[in-house]
């Protein structure tokens, strides 16, 4: 699992997170239902089904620690669902944290980047013994697929706002000195051409001289006029 930089996530997107995690909780009939992504080396719930029953509140967050053992936390570390009918009955899991918490069942299914890395997870949570049979694990492999949507949307947004900030400070009158051609920015300082435009785009300069400043530093030189010759 590669380590990447926190998503700006948009509320429109973090209602429907919770939408499906509260959908998935009345269809499955358990008392909670989570969506988590993966930060750093922790794992935060971002949506989180009504109620009170969940084991994590929403934007709570678990440090994923070597040999700890959590549900949502291995379903992200081996990349595939995971299904626990009862942990009580599991000698791994029997004294795991979401055992510890009441919850011995439990479902969850590894939500993907468009790139294929891992993002986080959709997880359900039971107090008694639950197989979750039926179309129960397919949907959540549907939701999962449609926040993987979500995310795709979301950065190719996120790169078109980076992208439009640029543009945006080349835009408009922009100030320069009619002597030294130095810009003003808009905190007041003169820069250098070539740093102001570095500053705000892509480019980068290479210094040369054009034929008419060529002239004039060293027209009149010796071994310039001899040059050509």
């Amino acid at each position: 699992m590669t380590e990447r930089k926190n998503m700006r996530i948009p509320d429109i997107a973090l209602l429907k997170w919770r939408n499906i995690a509260d959908l998935l909780a009345q269809v499955a009939q358990v008392p909670a239902a989570t969506v988590n992504i993966v930060e750093e080396n922790s794992l935060r719930v971002i949506g989180a089904s009504q109620g009170n029953e969940a084991p994590l509140e929403e934007d709570s967050r678990v440090e994923m620690k070597p040999g700890l053992k959590i549900y949502c936390s291995a379903v992200i570390q081996a990349r595939e669902k995971l299904v626990i009918p009862d942990a009580t009955k599991s000698e791994f899991w029997r004294d795991s944290e979401g055992a510890k918490a009441g919850f011995i069942s439990y479902a969850g299914v590894p939500i993907f980047n468009p790139d294929g890395d891992i993002f986080g997870s959709i997880c359900l949570f039971d107090r008694k013994p639950n197989s979750f049979e039926g179309p129960i694990l397919r949907l959540m492999e549907e939701f999962s697929e449609i926040v993987t949507g979500h995310i795709q949307i979301i950065t190719k947004n996120i790169q078109l706002e980076d992208a439009l900030k640029e543009v945006r400070t080349l835009q408009g009158l922009i100030p320069i000195c009619a002597n030294c051609k130095k810009i003003r920015d808009d905190k007041g300082f003169w820069q250098k051409v070539e740093v102001y435009l570095e500053e705000r785009s892509n480019a980068r300069f290479t210094h040369g001289l054009c034929e008419d400043c060529i002239q004039k530093l060293y027209g009149k030189e010796k071994w310039f006029k001899e040059k050509d010759k």
